[in-house]
């Protein structure tokens, strides 16, 4: 934890850096977080899956939290090029404490702090904030989903497959092995296993807890459901390169006629289409720019913060 007295704009707070640890600190941005994104930070801490890689950086004035932005770190593989990317997740100020500069503090003291240690950043943003991140250099980028048109009929046979209860100590060991010995088979690999966790096991609400399977001859686990007959593949992990066929194929008791991706697959035969969000805007650095726009890509549905 780092604690350090900051003034903006003639005004006194304490910047707390990485202090999940602190119980009343953490309490604090609980309390914000519920207030402006409904959720809380508790279940992933007393999970135990929070890691390093998560930092928390948030300005208090006395005991009270005021403004806070999270820095997510990503260790990748792109083309056989190794990177480290941050993603800002989950930025929020105190509606009293709005149009102060201190949203803007925070993201330039990360940045200040991961600029030279970093290969490239990402955010996702709403509709109400998308003049505030061009201020900071970054730029707002489309996003492309993988879809195949196939039916579960297609197929005449399939591997066995086996639905995990993470209540349950071997299936959750199981989950977390493979998430950390997981081969890459997306062309954007933005995976952590403490966001990977964070979405599969410490929060239920958020729907993947319960589309969670194990595909035992291929050594992979999938997350996926089926939506008005479509098959949605939010992500694959596993120990060897995966035939996403075999995969679809796993699913052939639901009925489906179309398969859609949460990431960009390395495997041809899909096609590409433009990703709308009702309400937010992908925006990444200039280090990333290029590649967003030369490729159709999309951050995996699993790493967003």
């Amino acid at each position: 934890m780092h604690l350090e007295k900051v003034n903006i704009h003639e005004h006194s707070y304490t910047l707390a850096i990485a202090y999940q640890n602190d119980e009343k600190l953490r309490k604090e941005l609980n309390r914000l977080t519920q207030q402006v994104w409904e959720f809380t930070f508790e279940n992933f801490y007393q999970s135990g899956f929070w890691d390093d890689n998560c930092i928390v950086y948030s300005l208090f004035e006395g005991e009270r939290i005021v403004s806070h932005v999270t820095a997510s770190l990503f260790d990748t593989e792109i083309k056989s090029d190794k990177k480290k990317l941050l993603q800002f997740g989950t930025v929020m100020t105190d509606p009293e404490y709005q149009n102060k500069g201190l949203s803007r503090f925070l993201m330039e003291r990360v940045l200040a702090d991961f600029k030279q240690k970093t290969d490239g950043m990402l955010l996702f943003a709403n509709d109400s904030v998308l003049d505030f991140y061009p201020k900071f250099g970054f730029r707002a980028v489309a996003e492309y989903q993988a879809f195949k048109n196939i039916t579960n009929k297609d197929f005449s046979t399939s591997v066995g497959i086996r639905k995990l209860n993470l209540d349950n100590r071997e299936d959750l060991d199981l989950f977390t092995g493979l998430v950390e010995s997981n081969l890459v088979n997306t062309t954007l690999p933005v995976q952590s296993r403490g966001i990977s966790m964070f979405y599969c096991y410490a929060y239920p609400d958020f729907g993947h807890k319960d589309t969670i399977y194990y595909i035992e001859e291929l050594e992979a686990i999938v997350v996926a459901n089926v939506k008005e007959k479509v098959l949605e593949i939010t992500e694959v992990f596993s120990k060897n390169m995966v035939d996403l066929q075999q995969i679809i194929a796993a699913f052939i008791r639901e009925e489906f006629t179309s398969v859609r991706l949460g990431f960009t697959p390395l495997e041809e035969g899909f096609e590409y289409e433009l990703l709308t969000e009702e309400d937010t805007v992908l925006y990444v650095s200039e280090e990333l720019y290029r590649m967003f726009e030369e490729q159709k890509l999309v951050v995996p549905f699993l790493s967003h913060t």
